[in-house]
C-alpha cells in the first residue's frame, strides 16, 4: 500500500532498470525519484525526506556501499535495499550489519521487492516518528534548571529522594519537590516513568 509524502529512490546506472522499476513502483502507486549515480542523489536527497532507496551495489564513482557511508555521515536515515547482479556474500553482509534492510539479486521478483519496499517505507515512518519523539523529549529536558539536571541524573541511577538529598546537601522535602517538578515538566507520571524517559535521553 503506497504511503504519501514517502518516495522511493532508485540509483542504478543501467537505463533499463531504472525504468523498469519506476514503472512497476508508480503502477503500485509509489512516487519514485531515478538517479544514474551517488553524486546526483546524494545532491538531491535532504535528511527530512521520508522513503526508501533501491541501491545498486557496484556503482561508478560512488560504490553503493560507500553511498551507504555517506548517508549515514550526513544523518540522512533512508532504509536501503541494495540490488545486485552478482550473488556476493560480503558485499551483502558489510551493507547489513551497515544497517540496509534487504540485500536482493537482479532480476528480482516482482513480490518480493514489493514487499521489500513497503516494509522500508513502513521502517522510514517509524524511524521519522521516533526521532520526532527525541527531539520532543529532548527539548523538555532544555528546559529543567540545572540543579533539576543533577537530580535527574541521580534518579536515573535509581536514587529515592532522600538519597539524593544525601548526595546534594539538601534536605528529603526539597529532593522530593525538585522530583516532581522534574516530572511535571517532563510530563511523566511515576518515578518508573522519568527513570525510562531518562534513559531515552541518554541520562545515565
Amino acid at each position: 500500500m503506497a504511503a504519501k509524502g514517502l518516495t522511493v529512490f532508485i540509483v542504478d546506472d543501467d537505463a533499463e532498470v531504472r525504468e523498469s522499476l519506476c514503472n512497476l513502483l508508480e503502477a503500485e502507486g509509489y512516487a519514485t525519484a531515478p538517479f544514474a549515480g551517488g553524486p546526483e542523489f546524494l545532491e538531491a536527497v535532504r535528511p527530512e525526506q521520508q522513503g526508501c532507496v533501491i541501491l545498486d551495489v557496484d556503482l561508478p564513482q560512488v560504490s553503493g556501499l560507500d553511498l551507504q557511508r555517506i548517508l549515514a555521515e550526513r544523518d540522512i536515515d533512508l532504509p536501503i535495499i541494495f540490488l545486485t547482479g552478482y550473488g556476493d556474500v560480503p558485499k551483502a553482509t558489510t551493507s547489513l550489519k551497515a544497517g540496509a534492510l534487504d540485500f536482493l539479486e537482479k532480476p528480482v521478483d516482482t513480490e518480493v521487492l514489493l514487499n521489500a519496499v513497503e516494509n522500508a517505507l513502513e521502517a522510514s515512518v517509524r524511524r521519522s516518528e521516533q526521532k520526532a519523539s527525541q527531539k520532543q523529549l529532548e527539548e523538555l529536558y532544555s528546559h529543567l534548571t540545572p540543579r533539576e539536571k543533577e537530580i535527574i541524573v541521580l534518579l536515573a541511577r535509581g536514587y529515592s529522594a532522600k538519597q539524593v538529598g544525601r548526595a546534594l546537601g539538601i534536605s528529603h522535602r526539597t529532593a522530593e519537590i525538585h522530583r516532581a517538578r522534574i516530572m511535571e515538566k517532563l510530563g511523566v507520571q511515576s518515578l518508573a516513568d522519568l527513570v525510562a524517559l531518562a534513559v531515552q535521553i541518554g541520562i545515565r
